[in-house]
């Protein structure tokens, strides 16, 4: 399936730093796309900011997409991370960062959830902040 490449949201990434985009760029050129952009299905990315980014660089208004329905954010994540292992290496913060969310979506009781909720309100507020 296509979807316009500008109605595909960006929201928090575990990824900060997407590395170089020449050489994937030009395999794009070359090849296509060989592997989808991962969406949920409010058009959210979960994989593939780095081929979205290269899309866009080349200028395509239009990228073959796979939605996948997330059941919770544990899955988000687990998704996000096994899929940028594979393409390009986590640093050691993002691998970081990859284990406290699967530690903090991991909580099943209802105390676990809020504190979960607590904790994702409060990176968003940092980020927030940092924006500013």
């Amino acid at each position: 399936m296509k979807i316009r490449v500008s109605d595909i949201k960006v929201k928090n990434r575990i990824r900060k730093d997407l590395g170089d985009l020449h050489s994937l760029k030009e395999s794009i050129q070359k090849l296509g796309l060989l592997h989808p952009i991962l969406i949920d299905l409010d058009n959210t990315l979960i994989s593939g900011e780095r081929r979205l980014q290269s899309v866009k660089t080349l200028g395509w208004e239009y990228v073959e997409v796979r939605i996948v329905d997330i059941r919770n954010k544990k899955e988000r994540v687990q998704i996000e991370a096994e899929e940028n292992n594979i393409r390009l290496e986590f640093t050691s913060e993002e691998q970081e960062r990859v284990r406290k969310l699967l530690k903090r979506y991991s909580y099943t009781t209802i105390f676990g959830r809020i504190l979960a909720w607590i904790l994702d309100w409060i990176d968003w507020l940092k980020r927030f902040f940092q924006k500013k």
